[in-house]
């Protein structure tokens, strides 16, 4: 396996501390932990962005766009960051560097480690309550109001699916994003209580707070403890997407003069696109470019360099977006409200953000939609809340057979390995398939030794073919793979037999895709809702102690 070099812990911690924040040098740094997703929330450093080996090449071109950006790799200390450097390389990444020994080995150069998900953004929540002061509602009061039918509107800032899958009763559903921009047809009356609630703190608190900096005249409040606060309380969830918000060109016109109130008292920057295509054609630099409205505004149409990035998941999830730490990010929307609001709080976070300016003869594919006509089934809580990361591109390291052409393999003797995610496995397989991840294959050496013929299994068999290549590898020459081309997607769509299993038909231990830190807080296991809500209070003085700071450069 080709070497790469490596970077000890004082190393790094110098290179993190050179990272420009806004306004700064322009210095960057992409830090990936490339560990699958439950070993990362067990523990890993406040700025590392979590890459899974799993699906390391789809998903490692959004987060760190610029291939001479100096990276740094780090796992577990069981040397998948060597695997994946060389991985990166083999797609031109040029500046690699491998921190060996992991989170084991920052811990004991004094460096904090920290659990959970989403890290900076839950400690930039604590931050913003910390900062502003925001006001807040305990439950018992809240519950008296509704009870008395009170003057108020409760609004959930999460997003629709995780609204549909629990809420506090009456709440109207408005994604953090959304709020300023659809507040006045929300809150007709200045005389109105708004109570923000979210799931547990950090959107609750952003929202709150940034209605509250928009300049709004009515009383806001963030809801303590969120809907874990009121179950904690004995009550229950609505559940459904009954209340949502919509937009009337009166409320939009209040929301713009907001927004300009609210850019010039923060400072918030802009660019021409005559500056952006200079900066995109800047090789020494990264900018990245947001779209902040809703999935559904964005799929009618959207700015060419756009990504979507609704700004309260941007602000809530922003290592779910941005992986080059020192990276310029530039934000867009219809009319400039949505980009303001989300821009304000990158800047407090530290990032070098902008709103691109929108001329008069700009195209119209921008054009704020009245409505957002979706429509969902009601997932599960946790997979409702899962961020959907973008991946991008492919390979192809196997031959692809039909899955007509891969039962009759199976038919034959070959072992059809899945390689979705281990809850997807358990939620719906082929028939007869087993579970792997790409991290540990190793368990599938016998079978190549023995001759065996593989055929893997994904959702659309991108995440297949990457295993297909290190099984390739592994089995030195011996090994018999194919990939089912169209995955469990193609394979359902044909009718062929499919099966589900039980939690307990994988091993925890083995479930290192599997987020299970703070394990049943959304199925209602009280003593995991009160341990989350304790870990996110607690985030700011980890923070500190890292020598990191919130706040604008």
């Amino acid at each position: 396996m080709e070497s790469f070099p490596v970077m000890d812990a004082a190393a790094l911690k110098a290179a993190l501390a050179g990272v420009s924040r806004a306004a700064a040098h322009g210095a960057e740094l992409a830090l990936l932990d490339v560990s699958e997703e439950g070993e990362f929330g067990f523990g890993h450093l406040l700025r590392a962005v979590n890459v899974p080996y799993s699906r390391l090449e789809l998903l490692v071109e959004p987060l760190v766009p610029r291939k001479t950006c100096p990276v740094v790799l780090m796992d577990q200390g069981n040397g998948i960051a060597m695997r994946a450097a060389a991985r990166l390389a083999a797609r031109g990444y040029r500046d690699i560097r491998v921190f060996p020994g992991g989170k084991a080995a920052w811990a004991q150069a004094g460096g904090e480690l920290f659990a959970g998900v989403y890290v900076p953004s839950k400690a930039f929540g604590e931050w913003v309550e910390h900062a502003f002061d925001t006001p807040h509602i305990d439950v018992e009061e809240l519950a008296r109001l509704v009870q008395a039918r009170a003057d108020l509107v409760i609004l959930d800032p999460r997003t629709e699916a995780e609204h549909a899958a629990g809420h506090v009763p009456t709440a109207v559903n408005c994604p953090g994003g959304e709020l300023v921009y659809r507040f006045d047809d929300l809150v007709p009356s200045p005389e109105t209580l708004v109570v923000v609630a979210c799931g547990g703190r950090t959107r609750g608190i952003v929202g709150a707070q940034a209605l509250i900096n928009a300049g709004v005249p009515n009383r806001v409040v963030h809801l303590a403890d969120g809907n874990h606060g009121w179950r904690l309380s004995g009550r229950e969830l609505e559940r459904g997407l009954a209340r949502r918000a919509h937009i009337t060109p009166a409320g939009a016109d209040v929301a713009r003069a907001r927004a300009r109130t609210l850019a010039a008292r923060f400072a918030v920057p802009t660019a021409s696109e005559a500056q952006l295509a200079a900066w995109q054609a800047d090789p020494a630099r990264t900018t990245v470019v947001f779209d902040v409205r809703t999935p559904a505004e964005y799929a009618r149409g959207h700015h060419p360099l756009a990504r979507n990035a609704p700004g309260g998941q941007l602000v809530q999830a922003t290592d779910q977006w941005l992986g080059t730490l020192g990276a310029r990010v530039v934000l867009v929307d219809s009319d400039g409200v949505r980009a303001v609001v989300t821009a304000q709080w990158l800047l407090h976070m530290g990032w070098d953000v902008h709103v691109l300016e929108r001329t008069a003869d700009a195209d119209d594919d921008l054009a704020p939609a009245a409505t957002d006509e979706s429509s969902m089934g009601v997932l599960g809580p946790d997979e409702a809340a899962r961020v959907q990361r973008e991946l991008r591109g492919a390979i192809q390291a196997a031959p692809e057979i039909d899955v007509r052409a891969a039962q009759a393999a199976m038919l034959a003797g070959a072992l059809a390995v899945s390689l979705d995610r281990s809850v997807e496995y358990l939620a719906l397989h082929p028939a007869g398939a087993v579970w792997a991840n790409r991290a540990r294959l190793d368990a599938l050496d016998a079978e190549i030794a023995r001759g065996r013929a593989l055929v893997l299994f994904s959702e659309d068999g991108r995440v297949a073919q990457l295993a297909a290549l290190d099984l390739l590898e592994r089995g030195g020459g011996k090994a018999h793979v194919s990939v089912a081309h169209g995955g469990l997607h193609a394979w359902r769509a044909a009718g062929l037999p499919v099966a589900s299993a039980n939690e307990d038909a994988l091993p925890a231990a083995d479930r290192i895709d599997f987020l299970q830190w703070a394990p049943g807080r959304r199925q209602g296991n009280k003593d995991a809702m009160q341990a989350y809500l304790n870990w996110e209070k607690n985030l700011l003085r980890q923070v500190a102690a890292e020598g990191f700071h919130y706040g604008p450069a």
